[in-house]
């Protein structure tokens, strides 16, 4: 059973980080009602549960009395990574752990996380079945065929970058930030992130250096066809990759633009899903570290959304992330035109899908 302790239950000469062993030596956070559970380390129970199995024999053992239980640190680095920052999380009662105790396994977690985890659970490689699937999803929303995943970025806050490299994380809008690059599948699963770029470059730089835009090049070198990523009028139109048209004037033209809108929902609903569970890299919040702690962080955020998805927790929190609004009227887009230096081959696989699309049904 979870207990709670107050000042009497303890000698008041005691250490504070006495009292916090006791409490931590006396307390066990699955004990929790679901909702608070839930509240405080933003998965379920069952997800937290499933997690610990995979992480704790990874976690440096310590044999002292002292030591921090598995279950703890991965309590500490959940409400972490939930917005609860340090300071808030080293004093919590559920955790009794102090801020400096945080940070150290805050900082163990992300290795073993960005080591031993995210290559499992994102993945953008896909076996015959899963590809099959995935294009099903995507057609039965969009009426757009062979569509395996949707692309976009998103600027996550992070702290102010020391000097020598502050301009380059500074953002259009000023603030400081890392231009990630996210592919998402119809269920939502994060098959590929890039949380390297500094906030300085725009969408299409982040795409053609990141491995995706390399490894689907490769595939599609080597000679596969009918697969398309859908991305928006910011990132380059490729034989992969399928973007609107800039200023459609035929009928087949407006109907593309407004399938593809369709298609590209579903990243905006992703993000906003892992922001809104992961508040540490929401909008509006700087992530408490500098860019390379962060990048880490993004990375072990999207790989428990999978997770949570594989296990089907479905949780939904009442903050809200306003969704980003640039692909809102793609019919009247004045933002970089993605046509610019694409391919003959390119435009005409566009205008060929594009022309199949005008008879089908909504």
């Amino acid at each position: 059973m979870f207990m709670f302790f107050n000042a009497h239950s303890f000698d008041l000469e005691e250490e504070p980080r006495v009292i916090r062993r006791r409490l931590r030596d006396n307390t066990n956070v699955l004990d929790l009602p679901n909702k608070e559970f839930v509240n405080q380390f933003r998965v379920s129970k069952e997800v937290f549960k499933n997690i610990l199995l995979e992480i704790a024999p990874k976690m440096e053992k310590r044999f002292r009395c002292t030591s921090i239980p598995e279950m703890t640190k991965l309590a500490c680095f959940f409400r972490a990574l939930g917005g609860k920052y340090q300071m808030n999380v080293g004093t919590n009662s559920y955790t009794c752990v102090s801020q400096g105790t945080t940070s150290k396994i805050v900082g163990e977690c992300l290795e073993i996380f960005e080591d031993s985890f995210c290559g499992k659970w994102i993945r953008l490689e896909m076996n015959a079945k899963e590809e099959s699937e995935t294009k099903q999803a995507f057609y039965r929303s969009t009426k757009v065929p062979n569509i395996i995943g949707c692309v976009d970025c998103t600027h996550i806050p992070i702290k102010r970058p020391t000097v020598e490299v502050r301009h380059l994380y500074q953002n259009k809008s000023g603030s400081f930030s890392i231009n990630t690059l996210m592919i998402c599948d119809a269920n939502l699963v994060v098959r590929y992130v890039d949380a390297r770029t500094p906030g300085e470059n725009d969408d299409e730089y982040v795409w053609r250096q990141s491995g995706a835009n390399a490894y689907l090049k490769s595939l599609y070198d080597a000679g596969k066809r009918n697969f398309w990523i859908i991305g928006d009028s910011n990132l380059p139109l490729q034989p992969y990759l399928m973007t609107p048209y800039h200023n459609p004037t035929e009928t087949y033209e407006t109907i593309y633009n407004e399938k593809l809108l369709k298609a590209q929902k579903f990243i905006g609903k992703c993000f906003n899903t892992i922001k809104n569970r992961f508040r540490c890299i929401a909008d509006g919040k700087a992530i408490y570290y500098l860019p390379e702690k962060a990048t880490k962080i993004i990375n072990v955020c999207c790989a428990i959304h999978n997770a949570c998805i594989f296990y089907k927790d479905n949780l939904e929190f009442g903050e809200t992330v306003a969704m980003n609004s640039k692909n809102d009227n793609w019919n009247n887009s004045t933002g970089f035109e993605s046509d610019i230096n694409a391919t003959e081959e390119a435009l005409k696989i566009r205008k060929k899908l594009a022309k199949s699309l005008k008879n089908s049904k909504d």
